[in-house]
């Protein structure tokens, strides 16, 4: 009676676990970054010439791309996402080494995405003149 109690109190608190982890994937993958940009922030303020808005599209591209590998990553993730919870929850002493590797791989598609996504604002700040980059950090750097 008791073991069956406790496997129940374990899927509850797995299934609690899975509801909040799919609430905050759910957010975006790049929420890691959220707080350092303003959002949509409006570039045509920066007058672009002609070569350099050629050069946003194909980052915006870029971007397009890094954000579709992320959201397949996410997807692959997913799948096994519920069986590991479980892995974990229902081993007889709780295994810390088994815990942090369920949430790494659980977080590490949005990781990955904050970093392609950094590497991507640091291509569109490369192409900025100074005056351009000091209004750029003026007004979308938070």
């Amino acid at each position: 009676m008791i073991i069956k109690r406790n496997f129940l109190l374990h899927f509850a608190f797995a299934s609690l676990l899975l509801a909040v982890g799919s609430m905050v994937q759910a957010a975006s993958h790049s929420s890691l970054l959220r707080d350092d940009f303003y959002p949509n922030c409006d570039v045509r303020q920066l007058n672009l010439s002609p070569e350099q808005q050629k050069s946003l599209r194909l980052i915006r591209m870029d971007y397009k791309k890094a954000n579709e590998r992320a959201s397949r990553k996410v997807s692959r993730i997913d799948r096994t996402r519920r069986q590991n919870i479980i892995k974990v929850l229902s081993a007889s002493h709780f295994d810390q080494n088994a815990a942090r590797d369920y949430v790494e791989s659980r977080y590490l598609a949005s990781m990955d995405f904050a970093v392609d996504e950094l590497a991507i604002q640091h291509r569109f700040f490369q192409l900025l003149n100074f005056s351009q980059r000091q209004q750029w950090l003026s007004s979308c750097l938070r």
